[in-house]
């Protein structure tokens, strides 16, 4: 009962954690490309900017360049990476949750984080996609499927790993971790 006392916090972050984990793959499992616009949209808009290309919505399909025949669809939002950052990120801050309002702000930081960290490391997975679509990275003899599916392997675990670094890079220590470091 000790344990359940002064880990309660933690153990109800893990809980809420997971139930927005388990709520999310439910909800985007067939989710259409405008019920994903809160992550597209941004997403579309900073491939854009980034790229140098012009993505519009098309309903039923999602953002759309015509000139470099690619399309940023609902498979492309990286909601599962969100989940795993989101996942990375609470579980990275998880010792320091001991209060309601500490677990409160690390759980709802965490969300924002995630979803921010998302935009950022999935523009950069579809930027490098444009690339190899458009020949830009060479690829030689390789399987261009392949090589997509590797590159979003190392983005994406990349990306999930310097969260996971943040996250425990801007927690204060606590004073347990202070004496034994």
């Amino acid at each position: 009962m000790r344990f359940l006392r002064e880990h309660r916090w933690q153990l109800a972050a893990l809980v809420v954690a997971v139930t927005i984990i388990v709520a999310g793959k439910q909800s985007y499992r067939n989710a259409s490309a405008g019920e994903l616009g809160w992550i597209l949209a941004p997403t579309a808009r900073l491939v854009s900017a980034v790229s140098g290309t012009s993505f519009v919505y098309e309903a039923g399909v999602g953002w759309v360049d015509r000139d470099a025949t690619f399309i940023i669809a609902p498979a492309c939002a990286g909601v599962n990476f969100a989940m795993a950052a989101f996942l990375a990120l609470s579980l990275g801050w998880l010792a320091r949750m001991r209060t309601l309002r500490g677990t409160a702000a690390r759980v709802g930081g965490a969300a924002a984080l995630a979803y921010v960290a998302t935009l950022v490391v999935n523009t950069l997975r579809i930027v490098i996609a444009i690339a190899l679509h458009r020949g830009t990275i060479d690829v030689g003899e390789l399987d261009h499927a392949e090589v997509h599916r590797i590159e979003g392997i190392v983005i994406y675990l990349g990306g999930l790993c310097a969260l996971y670094a943040l996250a425990r890079a801007i927690e204060p220590r606590s004073h347990h971790d202070a004496v034994a470091g």
